[in-house]
């Protein structure tokens, strides 16, 4: 299985974490939240799991598909709606190989 992490420093962690954990909650484009707590959420995006986690100081994202083309597919679609959510605070999602 192949997998890309992305580290975004902010001290506004757990609050992107919560924005996150509401807008998947209502299973936009068919994903499915598989588990979410106080520090973290997991979530089916169909063909790639994704998750996200709220530690001092920084958002941590994994991703994980099985197919390469599907994790770059997805990778860009996850960093989007992240960059979106974040375009206030300019927090940029950078990829790297976990």
């Amino acid at each position: 299985m192949a997998a890309l992490e992305a580290r975004l420093g902010t001290a506004r962690a757990d609050r992107y974490l919560a924005q996150l954990t509401s807008h998947m909650s209502h299973g936009p484009g068919g994903l499915t939240v598989l588990s979410t707590s106080a520090d973290e959420l997991v979530v089916d995006l169909g063909t790639a799991t994704w998750s996200v986690r709220a530690a001092p100081q920084e958002l941590v994202m994994r991703l994980e598909a099985d197919d390469a083309a599907e994790l770059e597919q997805q990778s860009a679609r996850v960093a989007h709606r992240v960059e979106q959510i974040a375009r206030r605070d300019g927090l940029q999602v950078v990829w790297q190989p976990a």
